[in-house]
């Protein structure tokens, strides 16, 4: 396929039914507002069909895309394009957005000289735009979960009467948690309205949609772990898809270079999390899963081994992780748990629900007299103190027992048996 072939009359001809159905599918989750809102920024075909370097995707080209797209999730806050370039009718951005896609996802095979699975690119667009409902969702859960940030409550609405002494006093996270938990916000809309806030909510959606990065990182994610992927989408009218080489990669790459947060492109990652502070840096790798529901300050989710196997933590829902804290290796993190700041777990680490594992702890298995060292399981609801130090060396599982509570600057290790022992 040469520049000028990019977008052949063949083109055009299987893209026509696919952007139809697409359409269908799209048209009712924009209110009028919202495509009021709608800005997509055109370019050029001579533009989108030009290469760089080896044949790749030009990057100005994917950052406008990544735009266009982020438009489409959450119309309005993204882009102004000049008036002349701007798509107005949904059908009209829409078509855009896929030829956009088209031309990196196409270039992204031929930069590796495969034209074995051209024919699968378009299909592999039109199955990223077929999803961009759930993305749609996602987006707008991973910005409401923001609101468990206090700083929420600005200056602004504190000017306008809200004492902050009132607001302290106040547990706005468990209210946010059950409204994620049922996928409604009416919980915290009602909470707000029986403290005559209910103007509130609109306003810290907005500040959120506008000034805070980690959802727009995380939709940066959803779009390459899209990429990724073989499976066909949920109710996809026989469209099928192919792992798109490059590309995910580099919208991982982005998506780095402006909030510093890596997030590797096939980390599986649910929705309604937070990402605090992601400039600071936050890091996931190949085989990593995050749940739902979390709270993510700056940290390090990072693999041990080079062995093609589960080398990344697994985190469940609702699971907050504090800063400058690293979990390595295959580490497990069971939901509603808490892991404190500059915390460090290593290794073959597991806990079950609502363990508090407080700051500057070290837990890990650690090869000494035995290559294969056995697990820590950490029970249900324990509690782990600042500066804890937990080890096993042993070849034998440590198990701390459901609800202990370890003290602060504990020395926990295998008494031999896999009960824990306190070291002097």
């Amino acid at each position: 396929m040469t520049e000028t072939t990019l977008f052949d009359a063949s083109y055009e001809h299987r893209k026509k039914p696919l952007l139809t159905q697409t359409l269908k599918r799209l048209g009712p989750i924009y209110s009028k507002s919202e495509l009021n809102a709608l800005r997509i920024d055109g370019m050029s075909r001579e533009g989108l069909a030009q290469r760089s370097g080896r044949g790749f995707v030009n990057r100005d080209i994917l950052e406008t895309v990544l735009g266009n797209l982020l438009e489409c999730v959450a119309p309005g806050s993204h882009n102004a394009p000049h008036l002349e370039h701007q798509k107005r009718e949904l059908s009209e951005a829409i078509e855009e957005v896929a030829d956009q896609l088209y031309a990196m996802v196409a270039q992204s095979f031929l930069a590796v000289t495969d034209e074995t699975h051209l024919d699968a690119a378009l299909e592999t667009v039109f199955s990223l735009l077929w999803e961009l409902p759930r993305f749609k969702s996602r987006a707008l859960w991973n910005r409401f979960a923001s609101l468990k940030d206090p700083a929420v409550w600005d200056a602004y609405l504190l000017h306008n009467g809200i004492s902050r002494e009132k607001l302290a006093a106040i547990d706005f996270r468990a209210q946010i948690d059950i409204a994620i938990q049922e996928r409604t916000f009416e919980p915290y809309q009602d909470f707000l309205g029986t403290l005559n806030l209910a103007s509130v909510l609109d306003y810290q959606l907005q500040l959120v949609g506008s000034t805070y990065p980690g959802w727009r990182v995380l939709f940066y994610h959803d779009v390459a772990h899209a990429l990724t992927r073989s499976d066909a989408p949920e109710e996809s009218p026989n469209i099928q898809r192919v792992p798109v080489p490059l590309l995910p990669r580099a919208i991982s790459e982005l998506g780095g270079r402006y909030y510093q947060a890596d997030l590797h492109p096939e980390t599986q990652i649910g929705d309604a999390n937070f990402l605090e502070h992601p400039h600071r840096g936050v890091t996931t790798g190949q085989t990593g899963i995050i749940g739902s529901g979390c709270v993510i300050y700056p940290c390090t989710l990072g693999g041990l081994s080079v062995k093609v196997k589960q080398r990344h933590p697994v985190i469940g829902d609702f699971v907050e992780i504090g800063t400058d804290t690293s979990l390595l290796g295959p580490v497990q993190i069971a939901e509603h748990s808490t892991v404190g700041t500059n915390t460090e777990i290593y290794g073959f680490v597991e806990t079950a629900p609502r363990c508090r594992i407080s700051s500057s702890v070290v837990i890990g298995t650690i090869r000494g007299a035995s290559e294969a060292p056995g697990k820590i399981y950490i029970g249900e609801g324990v509690r782990i103190g600042d500066g804890t130090v937990i080890e096993n060396t042993s070849e034998m599982d440590l198990i701390i027992p459901d609800r202990s509570q370890i003290p602060a600057r504990s020395h926990v290790a295998n008494d031999g048996f896999g009960f824990p022992r306190y070291v002097v």
